[in-house]
């Protein structure tokens, strides 16, 4: 019996000792573990094209590493500027296969993050960092040389300028690019007016009339001007529409659209949403108003009064001008800071461009001016600015009498007749046309005292 026993502990140790001698070689690494290679491309040299940003760059893939025992390896794909020896590398994409493939956009994302210009060659390696545990050195494979060629991903944009913009070039309408010599907006367009294509806001800029799309495809409303420019005639009732350019196609669409917003709610408006500051769309995603501004207030951009809406924050203008009256508000949404003391002020955004400038104005008035007021100037009645394009005032208004509407209380000054809010945008049933000389509004309600409201941002005028 004693034997049995004692023959029983010495399988019993031999076991332990062998498991033990399996457990110690797997533990075991090689001390010196040869480095893998990356398998050949189709070519040394390659050049990447912007419309093939989606579609799928080459295969890299790369041998096997011994580390002396079956192991777990996680592989980093680097790229670097060659003759730098990796030392301002970038990691491309990270597997624990032997191989990947990134798309054209991102690599063309990692050499324009990496400082290479658009349309430059650039001489760059590509290695395999493969790491099996924190406490084993990386083992780097040999790299490979390669060049590649990256693509523009921003481009300049064009402008519309015309009888909408009263061939001004302050007023320039911006079309920004949304790829190579493609290009879009929403904007203000005006029937029976004419206007052209320009590089940039210049008389002397290169210019795209109708005759360049020649041979393509125009949209249906839009004619030939028949002058010495090449204008394009506008041929749709006037209003918002979205145009989308190819001057490599030499292709032109057109679709109604509503006007593009842009609110402003903050410490100002009581972070109240019905009480947001609209602002006045110019088309090409700029913006502005004039409006009550809070010394230290705090505020952001909204496309709709609504907290589920797009939002603009102070970083979302990072790589822009901001205007020096403005600063980040450092707290956890990115809010604008207004640092200039309180006042009306006017405020001019580009969404595309990134800028926001900042002046002092006046607070913007507007009158009525008519057979109420005995057609008198010292009588004009001041309806109350509300902010941005709002007025509101309440006053008598007779049965059959007329009026129009004037920004100061002075004859040439006088703008807002009945056409010029009711062949775009929305007036009360109780005021007409007056169809006089001047088409002013005529009153066909009950002679009484009413609650008139104005929105000249949106042509709107309302009666209660």
């Amino acid at each position: 019996m004693k034997n049995k026993i004692l023959h029983s502990i010495y399988l019993l140790l031999c076991c332990t000792l062998f498991a033990c001698e399996e457990e110690g070689e797997k533990a075991i690494i090689k001390s010196n573990v040869a480095p893998n290679s990356i398998q050949n491309l189709s070519g040394n040299s390659f050049t990447l094209l912007f419309d093939d940003s989606d579609e799928n760059f080459e295969e890299i893939s790369w041998s096997e590493l011994d580390f002396g025992f079956p192991a777990s390896v996680s592989a980093t794909v680097e790229i670097a500027k060659a003759g730098e020896n990796f030392a301002n590398s970038v990691e491309l994409a990270t597997t624990s296969s032997n191989a990947v493939t990134l798309t054209v956009g991102e690599i063309n994302e990692a050499l324009l993050g990496m400082g290479f210009l658009p349309e430059e060659a650039a001489d760059v390696q590509l290695r395999i960092r493969s790491v099996v545990s924190n406490a084993i050195d990386p083992v780097y494979s040999s790299p490979l040389n390669i060049t590649i060629t990256p693509y523009a991903t921003t481009f300049p944009p064009i402008y519309i300028i015309g009888d909408a913009q009263g061939w001004n070039l302050a007023n320039a309408f911006e079309l920004q690019s949304t790829g190579p010599g493609t290009y879009e907006a929403i904007g203000t367009f005006q029937e029976n007016g004419k206007f052209r294509f320009f590089a940039t806001p210049s008389w002397d800029a290169q210019q795209w009339g109708y005759s360049f799309f020649s041979g393509g495809t125009v949209a249906t409303g839009l004619g030939d001007g028949a002058d010495g420019d090449s204008n394009f005639l506008f041929g749709l009732p006037s209003g918002y529409y979205k145009i989308s350019v190819s001057l490599k196609d030499k292709t032109i669409a057109l679709e109604a659209s509503s006007a593009p917003t842009l609110f402003i709610i903050g410490d100002a408006q009581g972070w109240d949403l019905n009480s947001a500051l609209e602002m006045h769309s110019l088309g090409g995603g700029q913006f502005e108003v004039i409006g009550q501004f809070q010394q230290n207030g705090k505020f952001r951009f909204f496309s709709n009064p609504d907290w589920g809406a797009d939002q603009f924050r102070y970083s979302s203008f990072s790589g822009g001008t901001i205007d020096t009256e403005l600063a980040d508000g450092a707290d956890g949404d990115s809010n604008f800071l207004f640092t200039a003391a309180s006042g009306i002020y006017k405020m001019m955004v580009s969404i595309n461009d990134k800028t926001i400038s900042v002046e002092s104005a006046t607070e913007p008035t507007l009158y009525i001016i008519g057979e109420d007021q005995g057609w008198n100037l010292a009588n004009a009645f001041k309806l109350t600015w509300l902010g941005g394009g709002k007025y509101e005032g309440t006053t008598n208004f007779t049965n059959n009498a007329t009026f129009r509407l004037f920004d100061k209380s002075d004859w040439p000054n006088g703008f807002g007749n009945y056409p010029h809010f009711g062949d775009d945008g929305e007036v009360s049933a109780l005021f007409e046309n007056a169809n006089d000389g001047d088409q002013n509004f005529r009153f066909v309600g009950t002679t009484g005292s009413y609650t008139m409201s104005v929105d000249l941002y949106n042509l709107k005028v309302g009666m209660e």
